[in-house]
């Protein structure tokens, strides 16, 4: 039985989304014990992040060209169990380089969940009801950096694995669910068949728009942002007396804050249009990032914690209008559009936010100058491709 209520099948798709976040996020409180157990140096801890990423990345440019070729729902429910196997190996990997091929497997096949996702709501959606869509399908992802960290740390006295276990039974949950109620959202008439001179049409298709490319320019600096934060968090914080609990409840504050990000951006599209949504809160952001270095010189808990959440809630208001100014005028090529967007500016937020963690090394100054740089980045991209 297929989905019936436009607000199940949002739903469903913010959920694919959400987790992706949650194999992220949730496990971030075990870093420490992981490495501990495996007799590893700390630092490496960060593996498990950074690799996902790039697994993650490396999918998305698979699962695109798959989606348009045999559709969205065959492609989703192959990936769920590809996701749940890498899962499942990470709660018994019996060295730490197993468990690190694990994480990238993990990732590789997660990326399925966000081509789809966005794929599925371009097949049925375009230009500000595409934006009002994404912004409520990333609401449900939001509660990811709102519950998972405080979860981590409940789960964490069961033992370090039990962190990896969460995204496992989540999987489970999302593949039965999908199984029973997702239907196609694209019609057989409308697929590419598999074919390489198929893929390279569609590709020089989207190599030929402008906006596109610029877009996903735009794209990978606010995804830098993110992972930049994601990845100095837990370092930056603990510098300044947060840890456990206290490092939970403020990650978590940060997303509340991204998940109101996302509620009233459809009301901001609705009243300013699309463009000039996206001008303003890229803007705004430029603003709030050009102010942080000086927070940063006298850093409190309180006072950093305020900046960068309000940086990720413009970042939060930016993200989904500049993703539907990047596939508007791709529709033919959905699926593909979603992945080349999605690979390039992943892996280009994976190389700026490990540039701008290498650079800063947890100092909050050089933390506050690189994502500056990002924002800037993001900032003129969108004036290029608007010009």
């Amino acid at each position: 039985m297929a989905f019936v209520k436009e607000g199940e099948r949002t739903f469903y798709l913010g959920a694919l989304m959400g987790l992706v976040a949650f194999s992220i996020d949730v496990i971030l409180p075990a870093l420490k014990a992981a490495t501990a157990h495996y007799g590893v140096p700390e630092a490496q801890g960060g593996l498990l992040v950074s690799l996902y990423f790039l697994g993650f990345a490396l999918g998305q440019f698979l699962f695109g060209p798959l989606a348009d070729a045999f559709g969205r729902r065959p492609v989703l429910m192959g990936a769920l169990l590809g996701f749940l196997l890498a899962g499942s190996l990470t709660l018994f990997a019996p060295t730490f380089s197993l468990l690190l091929w694990a994480r990238v497997f993990q990732g590789f096949f997660g990326a399925a969940f966000r081509v789809v996702a966005t794929a599925a709501i371009r097949d049925l959606y375009r230009g500000e009801a595409m934006a009002r869509r994404l912004s409520q399908a990333l609401f449900v992802l939001l509660l990811a950096p709102v519950l998972a960290p405080s979860l981590g740390v409940a789960l964490l006295p069961l033992g370090f694995r039990a962190p990896f276990a969460f995204p496992v039974l989540l999987a489970l949950l999302v593949l039965l669910w999908g199984a029973l109620r997702f239907g196609e959202t694209l019609p057989e008439e409308r697929r590419r068949p598999l074919a390489l001179g198929t893929l390279w049409e569609g590709l020089l298709l989207v190599l030929g728009d402008r906006r596109a490319l610029l877009y996903t320019l735009a794209l990978g600096a606010l995804f830098g942002v993110l992972y930049a934060y994601l990845s100095a968090a837990p370092l930056l914080y603990g510098r300044l007396g947060l840890s456990g609990l206290g490092f939970a409840l403020a990650f978590g504050g940060t997303g509340l804050l991204q998940a109101l990000a996302n509620l009233l951006n459809g009301r901001t599209v609705e009243g300013l249009g699309l463009a000039r949504s996206l001008r303003l809160s890229l803007l705004a952001l430029l603003l709030a990032l050009a102010f942080l270095p000086l927070t940063a010189l006298f850093p409190s808990a309180l006072g950093l914690w305020l900046h960068l959440s309000l940086v990720l809630f413009l970042v939060t208001l930016a993200f989904p209008n500049a993703q539907a100014r990047a596939l508007e005028g791709l529709g033919r090529v959905a699926g593909l559009a979603a992945s080349f967007t999605g690979f390039f500016s992943t892996l280009l937020a994976s190389l700026l936010a490990t540039g701008v963690g290498q650079a800063s090394r947890g100092e909050p100054v050089p933390f506050a100058l690189g994502l500056l740089l990002l924002g800037l980045l993001a900032f003129l991209a969108q004036r290029g491709a608007e010009a």
